[in-house]
């Protein structure tokens, strides 16, 4: 007698899941002494599938210390823009703003698509 069979579905996206603007952030080269006084170079632009973190995601999260996260999924780009952890990210939505602002959130766990190349996925956090 063996166990219960259990299949995963796989979360199948169809190009109308991407309907969040997101743009990607990273330091610029400045010449100032002065830590900290780079400014943010705009890399990538897309439009993103935005939704709460996974078990798995949480406890990316957990690990690095993140007192907020969120998830999301950007198209493939096929290799033209590769997400990495020095980058931020805005998610301009109303949903993500914080005293006025958007929240800058820092790319936690960049995931490329490997299987598919359809979306990438990435896991962003905030310490708030």
């Amino acid at each position: 007698m063996s166990g219960p069979s259990y299949e995963f579905e796989k979360k199948s996206l169809k190009t109308s899941d991407f309907k969040t603007p997101v743009t990607f952030f990273a330091q610029g080269n400045n010449d100032s002494p002065e830590p900290d006084s780079s400014d943010k170079v705009e890399v990538f632009s897309c439009f993103c599938h935005a939704y709460s973190p996974s078990n798995k995601d949480l406890t990316v999260l957990d690990a690095s210390g993140v007192k907020r996260g969120i998830t999301i999924d950007i198209p493939s780009t096929q290799g033209q823009f590769i997400a990495d952890n020095s980058m931020t990210a805005v998610i301009s939505d109303f949903r993500y703003v914080k005293n006025g602002q958007y929240i800058e959130w820092n790319v936690i766990d960049p995931r490329l698509d490997i299987e598919d190349n359809f979306a990438d996925k990435i896991v962003l956090g905030v310490s708030e």
